[in-house]
């Protein structure tokens, strides 16, 4: 494996990656201001995040690109959300802190993992005079970009969604329920409400985290990683109930935990899958650093004519 240098882009690439960024941020309020629809505007979303997408990366032909959009995107996302508390602090407004809606949710998640699958397809069937080093190098630039953005949305949802979604309930006493399977088949016998949508948000919610800890070290244990996602499963649902913003539940930690090897099975079948169409030249494709390809070198020997 070879540790990346830094990344390189011309000032007139740089400065389009950016503007891709800002169109990505400015993106899901456009579409909720066209369309009274949520549904509408999400797949508003999706479409025109395709487009700038495939657009970027068709005029620059570099996945770097594509990286610092995303990042952008991503920083803009963490600032506006900063900035919106201070600028409530100093106003002395009651409701200063920021709520993240359900649509907002479902933006982040189409605008970081349309630019991601689209790259790595791209680059999962690149192969003959494809793939080179370059290329491979400029992956796994991507890969570093984009999972830096992922942990800055990441890092917003589960403060704004997990941990502190609504204000403390004040006026009733904490809630834990310890009964196992019991969350789970109100869902599903639609006793509770928006039981699919509950049982999906928390079967996925973990896994960006062992998706990102496979990312950044790809020799991590399956124990280990079930360590760490049940330990920040268990601080979740802890501070929920500490701070009174949601029912410490059983179920909900055995559905991270689920969510979690979802992660795990998802980087590894990508991994396995560039490893087969490479015959095992390229076996851990999701990664910071990349495996150059080894140059073919003469090994014929010289022939010697004694006179």
């Amino acid at each position: 494996m070879t540790v990346l240098p830094s990344q390189k882009l011309t000032i007139g690439e740089l400065f389009v990656s950016l503007a891709a960024g800002l169109m990505f941020f400015l993106l899901p309020n456009d579409a909720k201001n066209q369309f009274d629809s949520i549904i509408i505007s999400e797949c508003f979303v999706m479409l025109i995040c395709s487009v700038i997408t495939l657009v970027l990366f068709i005029i620059i032909k570099r996945f770097e690109a594509v990286g610092v959009a995303m990042l952008t995107y991503a920083v803009l996302t963490l600032v506006n959300i900063v900035f919106s508390i201070i600028t409530g602090i100093f106003s002395n407004t009651k409701d200063y802190w920021p709520t993240v809606s359900e649509y907002n949710i479902v933006c982040m998640f189409i605008i970081w993992v349309i630019p991601f699958f689209f790259m790595t397809i791209t680059r999962l069937l690149q192969g003959g005079q494809y793939d080179n080093n370059e290329r491979r190098m400029g992956f796994s630039r991507f890969i570093l970009l984009s999972m830096r953005a992922l942990l800055i949305l990441y890092g917003l949802v589960i403060i704004f969604m997990m941990i502190i979604p609504y204000k403390p309930r004040t006026e009733s006493p904490r809630e834990i329920d310890f009964m196992i399977f019991s969350r789970i088949g109100d869902c599903i016998k639609n006793i509770h409400e928006d039981g699919t949508k509950y049982i999906l948000w928390h079967n996925f919610i973990l896994a960006p985290l062992t998706f990102y800890l496979l990312v950044l070290i790809p020799k991590i244990k399956f124990w280990h990683l079930l360590i760490i996602s049940g330990t920040f499963a268990l601080t979740i649902e802890a501070l929920q109930y500490l701070l009174n913003t949601g029912t410490a539940c059983l179920d909900d930690i055995i559905m991270y935990i689920v969510g979690a090897i979802i992660g795990i099975m998802l980087k590894h079948l990508i991994d396995s899958v560039r490893s087969v169409l490479t015959s095992g030249k390229d076996d851990c494709m999701l990664s910071y650093s990349y495996t150059p390809i080894k140059r073919k070198t003469d090994t014929s020997a010289a022939v010697i004519i004694d006179e």
